[in-house]
C-alpha cells in the first residue's frame, strides 16, 4: 500500500516537473517547484514508515524548513521588483 503510493507521488512530481520546465511564466513554475518538494517530503515520510528508520523523518523535517527559507528568498526577490518574466 505504502509503495503504491510512494509510486503515486512520484508521477505526480514527474507531472509537476513538466510544469517547471514548460510552464509559461516564472511564478508558475515556482509554484511547481514548490509542490515537487513538498511531495519529496511526503515520500521522505513514507519511505521513513517502509524501512522503519527515523533519518528520513529527520531529513524530510530539515528538508521541509529549507524548503520554506527558500520561497520566502524567492517571494522576497519579487516583491522587491525581480523579474516575473521567464
Amino acid at each position: 500500500m505504502i509503495n503504491a503510493l510512494v509510486a503515486l507521488l512520484t508521477a505526480f512530481s514527474a507531472i509537476c516537473l513538466v510544469r517547471v520546465l514548460r510552464g509559461p511564466t516564472l511564478l508558475d513554475r515556482i509554484a511547481a517547484a514548490d509542490a515537487i518538494g513538498v511531495l519529496m517530503t511526503v515520500i521522505l515520510v513514507l519511505l521513513s514508515l517502509v524501512f522503519e528508520r527515523t533519518i528520513f523523518i529527520d531529513i524530510a523535517m530539515v528538508y521541509s524548513l529549507l524548503l520554506f527559507a527558500d520561497l520566502m528568498i524567492i517571494s522576497k526577490y519579487l516583491e522587491q521588483g525581480g523579474s516575473e518574466d521567464s
